[in-house]
């Protein structure tokens, strides 16, 4: 069984083009590397990954995994998500696995729009407010939780590491522009990282938007759409909220996460080049 390289084997010239790894059972697995900072560095390819769930993964797929050398996962879905979809990892993988439940009731809320969706009762259903409102309550709700997953990264020391939530764009999209801004990423990249997941995700489900448009209407295929996607907005709701509880985002970095600037300077050397 023949398995594609990943970018971190590739030549630098072929790595930015191969950035998302293509899996038959996950859509959105990519590397972060390769992004520069203002200094001048640039992430490490083969560091960190980030992914929806690994759940579907084919034998190819889980090979294509183990060709990572993954030291560490880290699991940002709730126990009622995990249970429904576990993670199907490579046989004797020796990954240490690290479960970080974020929107515990993420999996209840999604089962009350599946039934309404069953019903056809849309009414009163708008994605841009749940999505922005999970975007704020990481901050005002989860704020140990990523504390939690940035201790994980920074113990992790650069070894190369994967977070995923369950489509790999909320919770984990919030996980990867934190980690990016802490490496000191600008802004703009770390932006244009968070909406890549719009391309990936959404045309993996083309099929099933085509069929609820077709057996649903127009409206219902909508709303799954943007259920399905990320907007700057939700991501901008975030860091807005860090500025009105925090005062700033180092106010953050250090009365939230709770990092000094020796962590900072640790993470930077473990993840930058």
């Amino acid at each position: 069984m023949r398995v594609a390289a990943h970018p971190a084997a590739m030549p630098p010239e072929r790595r930015e083009a191969h950035r998302r790894i293509k899996l038959t059972g996950a859509a959105n697995l990519r590397d972060l590397g390769g992004y520069h900072t203002y200094d001048g560095r640039r992430v490490r390819w083969g560091s960190l990954y980030r992914s929806d769930h690994l759940h579907h993964l084919s034998r190819r797929d889980q090979q294509v995994l183990k060709q990572l050398g993954l030291v560490t996962l880290i699991d940002l879905r709730s126990e009622a998500e995990r249970v429904r979809q576990p993670n199907r990892l490579p046989a004797h993988h020796g990954i240490n696995v690290v479960e970080i439940p974020i929107l515990e009731e993420t999996s209840s809320l999604m089962a009350d729009l599946r039934e309404r969706f069953e019903r056809g009762d849309l009414d009163g259903i708008d994605p841009a407010a749940l999505l922005s409102e999970a975007n704020e309550q990481f901050v005002t709700c989860f704020t140990p939780s990523f504390r939690q997953f940035i201790q994980t990264v920074q113990t992790t020391g650069g070894a190369p590491l994967l977070f995923h939530c369950t489509a790999g764009k909320d919770r984990t999209g919030f996980a990867a522009a934190l980690t990016l801004h802490l490496l000191d990423v600008p802004g703009e990249t770390i932006l244009a990282d968070y909406l890549r997941s719009n391309e990936y995700t959404i045309s993996a489900r083309r099929r099933e938007l085509a069929l609820i448009r077709l057996t649903r209407g127009e409206h219902a295929a909508s709303l799954v759409r943007q259920l399905l996607g990320v907007e700057a907005a939700y991501l901008q709701t975030a860091f807005a909220t860090i500025d009105r509880i925090y005062g700033s985002f180092d106010a953050y970095v250090r009365d939230g996460l709770g990092l000094q600037e020796e962590d900072l300077a640790q993470l930077r050397s473990a993840l930058l080049e």
